[in-house]
């Protein structure tokens, strides 16, 4: 069975890390022919999935005035794969996939897969609403319409897209084996022992609110508790005016920013805590669940499903609240290191329990295998509302 999935981009996100272990995952390969299309140029997540051995294609969208030519690309590509299912990631990726459809004058079935929730649909770009108003009113075309949040599916619901094929698949993860080779951050990144170690890794975009991180950290300073901050991901190593600011009041020493890293994984779990300060947008936060199962603690802002995920094992606060942030960073600060670790072993137990790679990569599989033979399935398996109701 051929599947192609189409993408905004293929650089480095959540959307794409869950792409990426979807393709490259044995289950998925042995059920099906993979091949990705992204509008935008592959960057560090497609050649991981080219080097995997999965066609990756190039649409060509450098900027906006590309668009036309890249649906274009996108129809030829349908027509001279002939795919027999179409899985469009990110709201570009699916408004592309569709109408290439259409333009290919196929009958290819489209799922779209939203990672994405509309807690803060005012900040988006105007052409994200544009994009969003379109789709809402387009979106009983889809074949399904996969969301990996509960909170997002109740959300796009209400904002009028179509609710009955929908059905929520969080993202899943692998736990690393103990023979695989670990890193300590602190090492790595010239820290000293003693401090806590707060780290965030995130790409530098206004919905991260970086800002709202570091003034909460201030605090933690001000409380006199010997911390370090670390924040890394796309463009923390060239900070904003607004983060400069922030964190130009800090004493020196006291933080580390870096640019995009091809080793995370190998030194995330040993931070003290994973801390993620956003203000909108996340679905389900794929970091929080790659830090929970590398035995990491968790304190997030209420945003998409970031308490649900996280449940017990670590604290949740209001978005945009640094003094609330700042408080449970503290309280987590003041926890005897044994504490620490017993939250980290049941926030790794709960990723296990709850979001393993291999049933969740099961559920893909069911769901694209009925879509293609076209099976109806009943409304208890696309119904959003009801998922909430789970612990």
């Amino acid at each position: 069975m051929r599947l192609l999935h189409v993408i905004t981009g293929l650089n480095v996100g959540g959307a794409e890390t869950m792409l990426a272990r979807l393709v490259c995952n044995r289950q998925m390969a042995s059920a099906f022919e993979p091949q990705v299309a992204s509008l935008q140029p592959p960057r560090f997540v497609g050649a991981r999935i080219a080097e995997a051995g999965v066609p990756v294609h190039d649409l060509g969208m450098r900027n906006i005035a590309l668009s036309g030519a890249a649906l274009l690309r996108l129809a030829r590509l349908i027509r001279s794969t002939r795919p027999d299912l179409i899985m469009a990631w990110m709201h570009h990726g699916q408004i592309a996939a569709t109408a290439a459809v259409a333009l290919a004058r196929t009958r290819t079935p489209v799922i779209w897969n939203v990672r994405h929730s509309l807690g803060g649909y005012a900040r988006e770009k105007a052409t994200t609403r544009a994009i969003l108003q379109v789709q809402a009113r387009i979106s009983h075309s889809a074949a399904a319409i996969v969301y990996n949040s509960r909170t997002a599916a109740q959300q796009y619901a209400a904002f009028g897209f179509s609710s009955e094929r929908a059905l929520v698949i969080p993202n899943g993860f692998e736990l690393r084996g103990e023979s695989q080779p670990r890193t300590d951050a602190r090492a790595l990144f010239g820290i000293g022992p003693e401090p806590l170690l707060i780290g965030m890794v995130a790409r530098a975009h206004p919905m991260k609110d970086v800002p709202n991180l570091v003034a909460a950290y201030a605090r933690v300073l001000e409380a006199g508790i010997p911390a370090h901050l670390l924040l890394v991901g796309e463009g923390m190593d060239q900070p904003t005016h607004s983060v400069v600011e922030a964190l130009s009041v800090l004493p020196g020493g006291s933080w580390t920013v870096s640019g995009q890293r091809g080793d995370v994984a190998e030194w995330l779990g040993s931070l003290d805590v994973l801390a993620l300060s956003s203000a909108w947008g996340e679905g389900f936060p794929n970091v929080i669940g790659e830090a929970m199962a590398s035995g990491v603690a968790c304190v997030a802002t209420d945003v998409g499903d970031s308490r649900w995920v996280i449940g017990s094992t670590g604290r949740v606060v209001a978005p945009g609240d640094p003094v609330a942030l700042a408080d449970a960073l503290i309280d987590f600060a003041r926890l005897p290191h044994s504490t620490r670790r017993l939250l980290g072993s049941a926030a790794k137990a709960r990723i296990v329990s709850r979001f393993a790679l291999a049933p969740i990569t099961e559920r893909y599989v069911a769901l694209c295998q009925d879509v293609v033979a076209a099976v109806p399935l009943p409304a208890s398996h696309f119904s959003p509302t009801s998922v909430r109701t789970a612990a």
